[in-house]
């Protein structure tokens, strides 16, 4: 793609000496950026590598222009920017509309022309798909499923009966949706199955990464909200819900019946316990346990910060002794 081509599909303006017509091919780090590559800085703190880089091209905040040894895109945000010109100058291979002959479409499915359904895909009864969805190969969808405009199923997802998908969403490998919820009533007997009886509806531009489950509601729905981004291995249980455009990563795993709120962020590995809330705006730190509701918007942590080995191990041993240090306190105290 010409550099000023790129620079209008970005609404950007190209400065610093330049060659407009110069191909931009692709992108790549400010260190090993080579010509007809296309790289970005978001701050002072990467200079001494932007001063070095030998891009053709480089995003970069009005604050650091002067350093630039390339052509420049001024822009207020240099990693949105990178994140648009990913897509225009690594677009994502079309896809080729039509049923392969392995894939498995029940009579009463409803399948636009423009659609792309893979090889040994099974589409069960009544399910909906509207314009250019593509359901990758292995996939599976339960009778009733609903599948909104543009969204991408990669191959071996499986989306259980009557859960709904909106538009533009991407579903990555192994996920699951609307598995069933773990709901048991322990009875003299063992434990007796709750039968679960909600859906799962994804709102759209949701992704959600491989091998991610989401659990359908026992009674009612679990519910994910437009822009929603879940990483890989996140457990959601029954009856969650995720507000807009919050953001979860790896490994977290979250009970049933919790209400996470809008423009969240989520650190991996972190744990949440059902039946609590999560006001709007608030960023867990990564491994942290949640036990409780919080009702205010900031940041959280609870994990033990990374510290050397020997050092640890006579932490744990003081936190062990907390609570004879404070009956010992309470008892100077009354003395």
């Amino acid at each position: 793609m010409k550099l000023h081509d790129l620079a209008q599909r970005l609404a950007l303006n190209v400065e610093g000496e330049h060659d407009g017509n110069m191909d931009i091919e692709k992108l790549a780090s400010v260190q090993s950026a080579g010509p007809g590559d296309l790289t970005f800085v978001v701050s002072a703190k990467y200079q001494s590598a932007l001063s070095a880089t030998n891009a053709s091209a480089v995003l970069i905040p009005a604050s650091l222009a002067e350093h630039a040894p390339c052509a420049y895109l001024v822009c207020d945000s240099p990693y949105a920017a990178y994140a648009k010109a990913s897509w225009l100058l690594h677009p994502d291979h079309a896809i080729a509309p039509g049923v392969a002959n392995s894939a498995t479409v029940h009579p009463s499915a409803s399948v636009p022309n423009t659609c792309s359904i893979g090889e040994f895909a099974v589409i069960g009864p009544n399910v909906t798909l509207a314009e250019n969805v593509s359901i990758g190969a292995h996939c599976t969808l339960g009778s009733n499923v609903s599948i909104g405009a543009d969204t991408r199923l990669m191959p071996n997802v499986s989306v259980a009966h009557h859960c709904q998908i909106g538009s533009a969403c991407r579903v990555q490998s192994g996920a699951v949706i609307g598995s069933e919820g773990f709901g048991f009533a322990p009875t003299k007997n063992g434990w007796q199955a709750i039968h679960q009886v909600g859906r799962v509806v994804v709102g759209n531009r949701v992704h959600i990464g491989a091998n991610t489950t989401i659990d359908r509601g026992a009674l009612d729905d679990t519910e994910i909200a437009d822009g929603v981004i879940l990483d890989n291995q996140i457990q959601i249980a029954h009856n969650v819900k995720i507000g807009e455009n919050t953001a979860i990563a790896g490994c977290v795993g979250i009970a049933g019946s919790t209400t996470i709120g809008a423009h969240c962020q989520i650190g991996g590995a972190c744990n949440i316990v059902g039946h609590i809330s999560i006001a709007d705006g608030v960023v867990l730190n990564a491994a942290s346990t949640i036990t409780q509701s919080i009702e205010q918007a900031g940041r959280y942590g609870s994990a033990m910060p990374l510290m050397p080995v020997s050092r640890w191990r006579r932490v744990y041993v003081a936190i062990s002794q907390l609570d004879q240090l404070a009956k010992r306190v309470r008892k100077l105290e009354r003395s």
